[in-house]
């Protein structure tokens, strides 16, 4: 009798010590998170790439990919806001005619047709837009007016990507 009453406490204990070790990793998913950007649909029909194109001389605008004739991604940072968009292998679009390209190579991209994204703070606030077809990639806010985005892709086609692809 008394062996099972202690074998009653050990069961206890290990769940007690079960739920506390769940509660501090969703704890810690939760602030490893906290920092993090995520991408949302555009809900406004009159914000549209073209539309971003036609007035892309109020944006700062980057693209990154292989090169400027093969962009996995194009960017449009407002300038009016205070807030920036930065990351490693951006670069800025120098011209209309340059934009233009772009844009119609992503639009030739039958795998990864590509999206226009709102580009939304773990605030809540948006920072920007981003044409790509791909969207696993991450965007961490470094400080309270900057975020960082990184993870596309140098290309988006070829054997790399060929496990997307279902025949």
């Amino acid at each position: 009798m008394l062996r099972s009453k202690l074998c009653e406490g050990d069961e206890n204990m290990k769940k007690n010590l079960a739920l506390c070790a769940m509660v501090l990793v969703v704890a810690a998913l939760l602030y490893g998170c906290a920092n993090y950007g995520t991408l949302r649909p555009i809900a406004a029909p009159d914000v549209t790439i073209d539309s971003l194109a036609k007035d892309w001389q109020n944006y700062s605008v980057y693209w990154t990919g292989l090169d400027i004739g093969e962009p996995t991604g194009i960017m449009f940072d407002p300038k009016g806001d205070d807030k920036a968009l930065t990351g490693e292998h951006w670069y800025r679009v120098e011209s209309e005619e340059s934009l233009s390209k772009m844009i119609t190579w992503l639009r030739f991209n039958t795998l990864y047709y590509p999206y226009l994204w709102r580009m939304v703070g773990p605030d809540g606030q948006s920072y920007g837009y981003v044409y790509t077809g791909y969207t696993n990639f991450a965007m961490k806010l470094v400080d309270e007016k900057t975020m960082l985005v990184y993870g596309l892709p140098p290309t988006l086609r070829g054997g790399d990507r060929m496990f997307f692809h279902k025949e």
